[in-house]
């Protein structure tokens, strides 16, 4: 039985999904989890957008959030990617030319994120915060438009549904009850209260009701367009990073 850090089954408590080897096409390979995934990480980034450019130029909460979620997928993807467009003889053209432009795209968001983070734990300058926050939106944005119109439905169609199953473990290993329910609050936040619950269906009844009873405490955190409280230490750091 494989446990996660917390000493939870993670099958009893990750979403679920098919374990069969349905063939490419199968309608159980729901691509919900990915399009939610998709307007988490749009939602977030828009925000950091805002976030740079009126607070200081500091490590939140939100960040560290935003920067787990985004190493998550992009690490998945480029695996799902390798096994499905790369790992087999389709036809059609354009296949090699589609995963190597993503992995060409991956890599530029990589970039962007690990220098973005560089300004906020001061290997970097704090004062180009933003601007380098605004070069992250849109190489994330770039990203995710490319994927949703053009490798997702190639994937959709060439897939079977246990390595879909796989790569939509990947997305959330290791996963325990906290860190599910965490997950799920990250991906309902500022979503229409129908697609919500739809989400919320991807996951087991323990999850769902930890998330009734605790996610609440997800929304409390520290909001994306107000001031950061910070320490007087890190105000001055700040302050010289700034100058």
């Amino acid at each position: 039985m494989r446990r996660d850090r917390e000493g939870l089954d993670i099958r009893s408590i990750a979403p679920r999904g098919p374990r069969d080897d349905g063939p490419a096409g199968d309608p159980r390979i729901d691509l919900l989890l990915v399009h939610a995934v998709h307007d988490a990480l749009r939602r977030d980034v828009d925000r950091l957008v805002t976030w740079s450019r009126t607070c200081l130029p500091v490590v939140t909460s939100g960040w560290i959030d935003f920067m787990r979620y985004l190493t998550t997928y992009l690490d998945a993807d480029a695996d799902l990617l390798r096994q499905v467009l790369l790992g087999r003889n389709l036809s059609g053209p354009g296949l090699e030319r589609a995963a190597a432009k993503m992995a060409q795209a991956r890599r530029r968001v990589t970039l962007h994120a690990a220098t973005v983070d560089d300004c906020l734990t001061g290997r970097g300058p704090g004062s180009r915060t933003a601007e380098y926050m605004t070069r992250l939106d849109t190489a994330l944005t770039a990203y995710l438009d490319y994927e949703q119109s053009v490798v997702l439905p190639l994937v959709a169609t060439s897939i079977t549904t246990s390595e879909w199953a796989d790569f939509d473990a990947a997305q959330r290993h290791p996963l325990g009850l906290r860190s599910g329910v965490a997950l799920c609050a990250w991906l309902i936040d500022g979503a229409p209260p129908d697609r919500q619950q739809a989400i919320r269906q991807l996951f087991p009844p323990a999850v769902r009701l930890a998330h009734r009873w605790f996610g609440a405490r997800h929304t409390r955190r520290i909001r994306w367009g107000e001031p950061v409280p910070v320490t007087s230490s890190q105000l001055g750091h700040a302050r010289r990073l700034a100058r």
